[in-house]
């Protein structure tokens, strides 16, 4: 699992629009066979409200898990505790970029037409990912119009995927995901389905960590002149000068299940406590209004970073910090939406500008939050709004319940199966490269190995 540089979106209609990529290296097939098993505001001030007919109408103070996912102990609406213990993240100073964003492609269109994604594995090799190399991953709802564009060399962006399925809860999620044209062939490398709109959603596309590709997304409408950011958000930093790695931890920690697959080499931060996966905040000793921060925009950030925090989901390769933001049929490129409020870009090249010194200001001053762990979670989680993040008095109230009915669960049985093709030679080797396709009704996966049997 992995991530290494980004480069400017094309067709922005600014210069220097910068997209993190994250590099998807399988280390082993048993890995990848075990692993794949199986803001806003309140809706009464929030933006458009998506599906209405689908989930009834919310009452004033309840949301829509479209506009606002994951239930209220999920890890990315639990807001900080008072009981949280920081230590300094002492996160080195960007020198590359002035801020960049990891886009997140959610697409929430469950009555849109039913859609093959096609199997390819260009990932980021600098392959276009536009053209079917295999057979047919899964299918999904997916607007004829909306195109996701095609990667080129030295232009790989990450597109961790989530995708409302036509139940109207369960989301497909992997990366990543290509549409080049409109009406075209869908393409995406992995896909799974393990993740519930109304449910925790730890799991997700974000290669670097395993973590949701919803959750923790800066969503349209956040980042705007009086707007806030309601929960977790996520992270990526240049793995190179801040992330930890030894053999024990294997440089990740909960609730990330996985780091890069390059972590053993290209981790060389000195912070044991900041490793893929960590909950990065302000603590509560940081005044936000002292801080000096130059741009409106920057005291969101801020504020969200201190109220809810940020999760690290994946390596930038390079030395730039990264949010992950929406790129949706609906709303589009978030990029554009700030640009537009703001006046100025979410990712400018250059470093001597208000809203990257803010970013430094913001980045330098995080701490991790050392005492949060599955255990915690879960203590956390059956005080029913009691507490927040690493224990205590949370810093403010739990997410609303939601609105409207919720649709029943899918209940349907997993099934799994393998098959493996190639020429085998002595001792089970194959004499060829060899393709295994694992399928199921719950997500599918390929992977190439040498070997017939372990």
């Amino acid at each position: 699992m992995g991530g290494h540089s980004f480069r400017p979106r094309p067709g922005a209609a600014r210069a220097g629009v910068a997209v993190v990529i994250g590099l998807l290296l399988i280390g082993s097939l048993a890995l990848l066979l075990d692993g794949f098993v199986e803001g806003h505001p309140t809706l009464s001030s929030a933006g458009p409200t998506l599906f209405p007919s689908a989930a009834g109408t919310p009452r004033a103070g309840e949301r829509f898990a479209t506009l606002w996912p994951f239930a209220n102990d999920s890890i990315w609406n639990l807001p900080i505790g008072a009981g949280a213990r920081f230590v300094p993240a002492n996160i080195t100073r960007a020198r590359d970029w002035g801020m960049t964003v990891d886009q997140d492609v959610i697409i929430l269109t469950p009555d849109a037409p039913r859609t093959k994604f096609f199997y390819n594995d260009d990932a980021w090799n600098g392959g276009s990912r536009c053209s079917v190399e295999g057979g047919a991953l899964f299918e999904a709802p997916l607007p004829a119009d909306f195109v996701v564009p095609a990667a080129r060399p030295g232009w790989t962006p990450n597109f961790a995927t989530a995708i409302l399925a036509g139940d109207n809860r369960t989301l497909i999620q992997g990366q990543p995901m290509a549409r080049c044209t409109q009406g075209g062939s869908a393409t995406m490398w992995w896909s799974q389905t393990r993740e519930d709109l109304y449910g925790p959603g730890f799991s997700g596309g974000h290669g670097g960590s395993m973590l949701s590709s919803i959750g923790g997304t800066i969503r349209s409408g956040e980042l705007v002149p009086g707007g806030r950011i309601p929960h977790a958000m996520k992270v990526n930093l240049d793995g190179s000068d801040n992330l930890y790695y030894d053999d024990v931890t294997r440089g990740f920690r909960w609730p990330a299940s996985a780091a890069d697959s390059c972590a053993a080499g290209c981790y060389r931060g000195r912070n044991p406590a900041l490793r893929m996966g960590s909950l990065l905040a302000l603590p509560p000793s940081v005044d936000i209004g002292s801080m000096g921060l130059e741009t409106d925009a920057a005291k969101i950030v801020a504020q969200a970073f201190q109220d809810f925090g940020g999760y690290v989901v994946d390596n930038t390769g390079w030395s730039v910090y990264a949010l992950s933001t929406e790129f949706s049929p609906q709303h589009g490129w978030l990029e554009d939406e700030f640009q537009q409020a703001w006046g100025f870009p979410i990712d400018p090249p250059g470093r001597d500008n208000p809203w990257a010194r803010d970013m430094d200001r913001i980045f330098l001053s995080l701490g991790v939050v050392d005492n949060w762990d599955a255990t915690s979670w879960n203590a956390v989680r059956n005080s029913k709004g009691l507490l927040g993040a690493g224990g205590g008095l949370p810093r403010v109230s739990w997410a609303p319940d939601f609105g409207g009915a919720i649709p029943p669960p899918d209940l349907t049985p997993p099934r799994t199966w393998a098959n493996l093709s190639g020429t085998i030679g002595i001792d089970n080797w194959y004499l060829t490269p060899v393709t295994v396709s694992r399928r199921s009704n719950s997500g599918s996966m390929r992977a190439r190995r040498r070997r017939a049997s372990p």
